[in-house]
């Protein structure tokens, strides 16, 4: 009935049914803003634009979907969208933009509500967006017909093969046969989209994605430990959705530093092209004009289907309204533990949602599929899981109090499915415990203990009660939770060895240190006093330390390029956005830190002046530059050249990665590493280079057989995951204990070759940071074990690490135990919140690797690379002989196998 061909000579130029307007093809958008055809009803025959192959289908119902452009619920209003039936019954929510009327031809065979006929004449009546047909009918009778009372169009199976399909050779019968055999894999239940990837995935991985795609529409919370790959879930759950048709439009939001890292993931691992969206990407769609044509087309977000685009830029109130008027099939939550309300009266439910929760609440109105990923859904208080639930399904719980009720009784319901599997193992008193605590769930009704205890005896009593309480347990079937524990031996996981390396700084060094620390911390205290409050200056202010830490070099070019710019000036005004232009990749990334949780968007900040006395600032910055330009030794560096020499000493092919926070400091190590050994291999890798220059980068370092050095920034190790490496050196350390995290995680993943990852630690012994780190190393173990599941209490430590930093010597070591107590006391709370959440979940709906039982749609993999190979050479031989046959690549799996220490899961 319907087919979505390539534009034939005589659709070249075809009209718009309703206004005679030119279109491009058949079935392409209508531009013209008066023409009828832009209204819907229901009943009307139509087709999905975005997605031609899900065919005809009808409008059952409007849907008003509720939306708000800011905090306030008075500005709450309603998107009028369409509930669209299609074959298969296959539903969605559908904005009318989207939609196009499906038009009968002239001659074309109907089932109607009156028998079988035929469309009379080409021309219909539209009343309303009611569309009508004259139709003759069996007995010659012609009739006015409207949508409502046709079913369908109407053709035999016969006369339908033999219209549409041309008799041909067996070979291409064959090959139709076989396109449409692997076309049913992909659509099918099963999941088939991996069959052919470039990932080698992990067992619990497939697990979730299996769960996922159960559902026709999931709306869960993937909860899985710091990792284990919740991003690949989500991207084959997207990639499934897409291979079966059923995925058009997907949205993901994560925070600013890992949207790079996302869209290299998608199309590195499941080739598929997200576009990023931001300030600078909208302003420049609005400025070509692709929505000028129509008052309906004055959104830009509905010019790509796959996008990207930071929480930070999507929470803005006019975005939040434009991603809110678009039907998304899928939309992705990452580090989702940043969509927050605050409770603000346990007793009434009262709450504050933010900027972040609104989005949040926003597009889960406006979408089938919801995903929510965080490793830690349950921060600080059960009110954040909550909020999160009322995300995916604000129908489990009527208000926070049940969802409370519910949540105190699920260790007890954990505890009876435990002894219910174990009930051979209990002693008398487990037994009676158990008994007790089924009567006081209600889960059996009769009274005696000896009734009881026989029943359980019964193996299918025993398995109705356990299905009982598990259908009980609503949480478990929207949030997954895997844990390292239950997936990984031992002797599965790798080994972290770390080295302190204590650099001794000479005196002079230590002296220009001090000075500059305190002028630094002079300017960093005033910039928060109440009255000169200036959040640009401390931005800068916190920079520069980090650079004094990080390299003499980094520094003093700073300096340069400060004085250079005081000299062109001699403005008394410092423009934060002259800073941000010196230092864009790090400037960026701490800014985005500090904004994430916040109901400031980053524009909030731009313009901010940093008072400053010019004249007294160059003179004092003169004094710093030429004090340190004078020091003809840089302890830090030397110290570097001789590590990397004795690594170098015991094995000539070693691969390093050298991590810092500055592209000043990886330009400035690269020429001294040179100069050290001209045999040593050297890349450099940092936001700055565009994604060509990073993969050939990447891959020189890890096919090259000479001693390998990768010198790399924190923002150009986004998305890259270095497996075949196993030495790391932190040149200097980030404030944020999660950045030294993601550096190690960089190495420390799964798919690690090597037993034992080495990395070793800079530090400047007598400095303020050295102190810092030190005494928090020894209270949360920050190098030798992964500190994901301590997140909910990072921003806090950074927090605390900042004020410690330029705190006068007198206060330092009050401030510092003071430091310490509160971060034991925060990893208590932290350890309890997680005990609180297993609890929570029932243990047998995670993935546990010592009963592991792959779905039978994962182990039935039909459609593999000699099919496909098969498939495609008797296409090319049939198309054209002289194409030739394909030769097989003998060496591919050989091959593959080296390679895929760089695919990470």
């Amino acid at each position: 009935m319907f087919q979505d061909s390539k534009t034939t000579d005589k659709e070249k130029s075809v009209e718009c049914p309703f206004c005679e307007n030119s279109l491009k093809k058949k079935y392409s958008k209508c531009y013209n803003i008066y023409c009828k055809g832009k209204e819907f009803n229901k009943d009307n025959f139509v087709i999905y634009r975005l997605n031609y192959d899900l065919g005809v289908g009808k409008i059952r119902s409007e849907v008003n979907i509720p939306a708000s452009k800011t905090l306030d619920d008075k500005d709450t209003f309603y998107i009028k969208k369409f509930k669209v039936e299609f074959s298969n019954n296959i539903i969605k929510i559908i904005h009318p933009i989207d939609l196009i009327h499906f038009i009968f031809e002239v001659n074309e065979e109907v089932l109607t509500t009156e028998g079988k006929g035929v469309i009379n004449s080409p021309k219909f009546m539209i009343k309303d967006g009611k569309i009508s047909y004259e139709v003759i009918l069996p007995n010659g009778k012609k009739t006015q017909i409207s949508e409502l009372e046709i079913f369908k169009s109407y053709s035999s199976p016969i006369d339908e093969i033999i219209h549409v399909e041309e008799f041909s050779s067996p070979k291409t019968f064959h090959l139709k046969y076989l396109a449409n055999l692997y076309y049913s894999y992909y659509t099918s239940h099963q999941i088939k989209c991996i069959t052919n990837s470039r990932l080698s995935l992990m067992p619990h991985q497939i697990n979730v994605a299996y769960r996922l795609s159960q559902n026709l529409s999931p709306r869960m919370i993937l909860a899985d430990e710091v990792g284990l790959g919740k991003t690949i879930e989500a991207g084959i759950y997207i990639k499934e959705m897409i291979a079966r048709n059923l995925a058009d439009r997907v949205l993901i939001i994560v925070p600013a530093t890992l949207v790079g890292q996302w869209k290299f993931e998608m199309e590195n691992k499941f080739n598929l092209n997200f576009h990023i969206y931001d300030g600078k990407k909208v302003k420049k769609l609005n400025k070509k004009g692709h929505y000028a044509h129509s008052e309906t087309l004055t959104n830009p977000f509905y010019y790509d289907n796959l996008i990207i685009c930071s929480l930070q830029f999507a929470r803005n109130p006019k975005y939040i309204n434009l991603l809110s008027q678009i039907s998304w099939d899928v939309v992705v939550f990452d580090e989702a533990h940043h969509l927050r309300r605050y409770l603000l009266n346990k007793s009434t439910g009262n709450y504050r949602e933010t900027l972040n929760y609104v989005l949040g609440r926003n597009l889960s109105q406006s979408t089938e599929s919801l995903l929510l990923l965080t490793a830690t859904p349950l921060q600080l208080h059960s009110f954040e899981l909550y909020s999160l639930i009322e995300l995916v399904h604000p129908e489990l719980f009527d208000n926070f109090s049940d969802f409370e009720h519910f949540r105190k009784n699920m260790p007890f319901m954990n505890l009876l499915i435990s002894n219910l599997n174990n009930i051979g193992e209990l002693n008398t008193f487990e037994l009676k415990s158990t008994i007790k605590l089924l009567k006081d769930l209600n889960y059996v009704n009769v009274h005696e203990n000896k009734k009881i205890a026989l029943m359980l005896k019964n193996h299918e009593k025993k398995e109705e009660i356990i299905s009982r309480i598990e259908n009980d347990h609503t949480l478990s079937r929207i949030l997954i939770r895997n844990r390292k524990k239950n997936i990984f031996s031992e002797d599965f996981l790798n080994e972290r060895v770390v080295k302190t390396i204590v650099v001794k700084p000479k005196e002079e060094e230590m002296e220009i240190y001090n000075q500059i620390r305190l002028y630094l911390a002079k300017i960093y205290n005033n910039s928060l006093d109440s009255k000169n409050r200036n959040i640009g200056l401390g931005f800068v202010i916190t920079t520069l330390q980090k650079l004094l830490t990080s390299s003499k070099y980094a520094f003093l070019k700073s300096l340069e390029r400060r004085l250079t710019q005081i000299e062109r000036l001699k403005n008394p005004l410092l423009d934060l956005k002259h800073f941000e232009d010196e230092e864009p990749e790090f400037f960026e990334s701490e800014l985005e830190e500090q904004t994430i949780d916040s109901d400031l968007n980053g524009k909030q900040l731009d313009g901010q002046k940093v008072k400053l006395d010019t004249a007294n600032q160059e003179k004092i910055l003169k004094n710093f530059y030429h004090q340190l330009k004078s020091i003809p030794y840089d302890s830090k560096s030397e110290r570097l050249l001789e590590l990397v020499d004795k690594i170098y000493q015991n094995n000539s092919k070693e691969k390093i990665i050298v991590f810092t926070q500055f592209v000043d400091t990886l330009l400035f190590l690269k020429r001294t590493l040179r100069e050290q050994n001209e045999y040593y291999h050297i890349e450099k890798f940092y936001g700055g280079m565009n994604k060509y220059e990073k993969a050939d980068a990447v891959e020189r370092f890890r096919s090259s057989d000479q001693f390998s050095v990768l010198l790399s920034t924190d923002i150009g190790g986004e998305g890259r995951n270095f497996q075949f490496c196993r030495v790391m050196i932190n040149y200097d350390l980030p404030w944020n204990p999660m950045k030294l995290e993601q550096r190690i995680g960089r190495l420390d993943r799964i798919g690690q070759k090597s037993k034992e990852i080495y990395i070793y630690n800079f530090f400047m012994e007598g400095t303020i940071e050295t102190d810092i780190i030190f005494a928090l190393n020894k209270r949360i173990d920050l190098f030798t074990q992964s500190i994901g599941n301590l997140e909910p209490i990072i921003g806090k430590i950074e927090k605390d690490f900042k004020s410690l930093i330029f705190i006068e010597d007198k206060e330092k070591q009050t401030k510092l135990r003071e430091f310490h107590r509160n971060v034991e006391s925060e990893i208590k709370k932290a350890k309890e919140m997680e005990m609180q959440l297993d609890d929570m979940l029932i243990d047998k709906k995670s993935f546990q690797v010592k009963n592991i039982l792959l779905p039978n749609s994962c182990r039935d993999i039909k459609l593999g690379h000699n099919e496909l190979y098969d498939f495609i050479s008797t296409f090319l031989s049939l198309q054209n002989p002289s194409y030739g046959s394909l030769k097989t690549q003998k060496n591919l799996k050989e091959k593959s196998t080296k390679d895929d220490s760089g695919i990470v899961e």
